[in-house]
């Protein structure tokens, strides 16, 4: 049995997805079931309910299991009190998604909150894999609005190359750590193979949806609105725009071979990622 956190979002929901596809028993440590009710898991995936605020209920949702995903959620009290729940327990492994910002931005809010709890992790002397990924290519869900209103996409990383990844990739990986046949990395920085910029994305979304797309260059400071607006907390809207300056200074234009490594293929592109997802830009 596997507990997933965060099994609503978009790692999270894939990693629930592709364990019970491999035949493993899954738990979903969800606050509310009525958002995970569209995926339709079948019955070998029991729901637990309960947030990071709820000790007890997170206790109880450890029984019988051999591995937990932990994601960056609550402050570092409570995430310290369930690091405590799964010591107790002696939980076998645990896996945690960081971000690439810890050592991309370290001194950003993002990555010194990351940084802290992967600590705590750390001093309670768990089995523990961190995975830090780069930017999610489901990110550019974030441009939907735009391409609906206007047929546009507002950039703020100029022609600057990233790695994007795709969090099925990522939950892939997270399904060989939480299983012990991943790497024994106990730090996995995870990168989409190929690096591409936001103006090559547009382009390959604009011919997917087989209608014309514009990239229109803004200021860090007009992204850190669009964040805000779109429901993401200013302080960590800011520390988020600092990887998008990262990425315009050409800060972020490496791969690693960590995926490769682990699931034996390349990572997805983001035309095949795109291709798996065009419904969510129709």
């Amino acid at each position: 049995m596997y507990l997933i956190t965060g099994a609503g979002g978009n790692v999270g929901s894939q990693l629930v997805s592709q364990l019970s596809a491999a035949g493993h028993r899954v738990r979903a440590y969800v606050r509310d079931p009525a958002k995970i009710a569209p995926f339709g898991w079948d019955s070998q995936v029991e729901i637990a309910v309960g947030d990071y605020a709820t000790p007890d209920a997170f206790a109880d949702a450890l029984e019988g299991v051999q591995g937990v995903f932990l994601m960056n959620i609550g402050d570092t009290d409570g995430f310290a009190r369930l690091v405590s729940c799964i010591a107790e327990r002696r939980v076998p492994r645990v896996v945690f998604l960081s971000t690439t910002m810890v050592d991309m931005a370290p001194d950003t809010m993002l990555a010194r909150m990351h940084r802290e709890k992967e600590d705590l992790i750390r001093a309670a002397n768990l089995d523990a894999r961190f995975l830090r990924p780069t930017g999610f290519m489901s990110n550019t869900y974030l441009w939907l609005p735009g391409i609906r209103a206007q047929g546009i996409v507002q950039n703020p990383m100029g022609e600057g190359r990233a790695a994007p990844i795709a969090p099925d990739d990522i939950a892939a990986v997270a399904v060989r750590a939480l299983t012990g046949a991943a790497s024994t990395d106990t730090v996995m920085t995870l990168t989409g193979g190929e690096t591409i910029t936001v103006p090559e994305q547009v382009a390959l979304v604009a011919r997917a949806l087989d209608r014309p797309l514009r990239c229109v260059d803004i200021t860090t400071e007009t992204a850190i609105e669009n964040l805000v607006r779109a429901g993401v907390p200013q302080p960590a809207a800011a520390s988020v725009a600092k990887s998008f300056e990262a990425v315009k200074a050409g800060r972020a234009g490496t791969t690693t071979d960590t995926v490769e490594r682990v699931l034996g293929r390349k990572p997805l592109r983001f035309d095949e990622w795109l291709s798996a997802h065009i419904e969510r830009f129709q």
